[in-house]
């Protein structure tokens, strides 16, 4: 019997391939559910898988749309990892405070891309660090992280709870960060989401994936952080030419 990750594979060759294209779309849940003999939660966690490695994006009220490969998508900058300040940083410019509300944090299978950016085997687990983002009363967005496995996980709790990623890094496991490697894109709160933000289903989101690297060009975390509409942040970068 096919499985979730057979009809995530079916339909990834399908979008990479251009045998559907970019911007058409998707079949119904009921329509794969039918096609492929399979159940509606495991066409539901084949394509949550394929919105999580960028090759579909779902429109509440319109259905899911085949998109292009984020790693299609990058535009490659030069940054200066010194003049680059964690969003907790950022938010203390304007005189603001962020804390956490922890959701889990345990070893478990990373997303696909996750996978990918770590070098990890589809089947490994790493620890996982879940939280959402708060601004006083406002919880302005969630943050998901994975842990490279050759990373020291002995974390305090007090890190888990009051510090972020950065500061984790730098003061608890003892690792300078080289560069990273981010995408931007606009996205709908799904169900899981919008309740732990407290939003309606489909509400507008800006999401940031990111890679984080040692200087030795080591992945040391992946992640996705989300926000909220109309929280905002300064987030820039210089391209310079080396020809010059």
């Amino acid at each position: 019997m096919l499985g979730r990750q057979d009809i995530f594979e079916h339909f990834a060759t399908q979008i990479r391939s251009g045998r559907v294209a970019v911007g058409s779309k998707m079949p119904t849940e009921k329509q794969i559910s039918e096609q492929f003999g399979v159940s509606r939660s495991t066409v539901q966690a084949a394509m949550s898988r394929l919105a999580e490695v960028g090759l579909v994006r779902r429109y509440a009220g319109r259905g899911t749309f085949a998109c292009r490969d984020d790693s299609d998508m990058h535009m490659k900058v030069d940054l200066d990892i010194h003049n680059i300040q964690s969003f907790e940083s950022e938010v203390a410019v304007r005189g603001d405070t962020v804390s956490y509300r922890l959701l889990s944090f345990a070893a478990s299978q990373p997303s696909v891309r996750a996978a990918s950016r770590l070098n990890l085997a589809p089947d490994a687990k790493v620890y996982a660090l879940h939280r959402s983002r708060h601004i006083g009363a406002d919880c302005i967005g969630l943050e998901l992280r994975y842990f490279a496995p050759d990373l020291p996980m002995n974390l305090p709790m007090s890190a888990v709870l009051s510090k972020g990623l950065h500061a984790i890094l730098r003061d608890d496991l003892g690792v300078e960060i080289g560069r990273i490697d981010a995408a931007l894109r606009a996205a709908c709160a799904t169900e899981e989401e919008a309740q732990a933000l407290g939003l309606d289903p489909g509400a507008p989101l800006l999401v940031r994936s990111h890679t984080l690297y040692g200087v030795d060009d080591r992945p040391l975390v992946h992640g996705e952080s989300s926000y909220v509409e109309p929280f905002s942040f300064r987030y820039s970068a210089t391209v310079r030419d080396n020809n010059e």
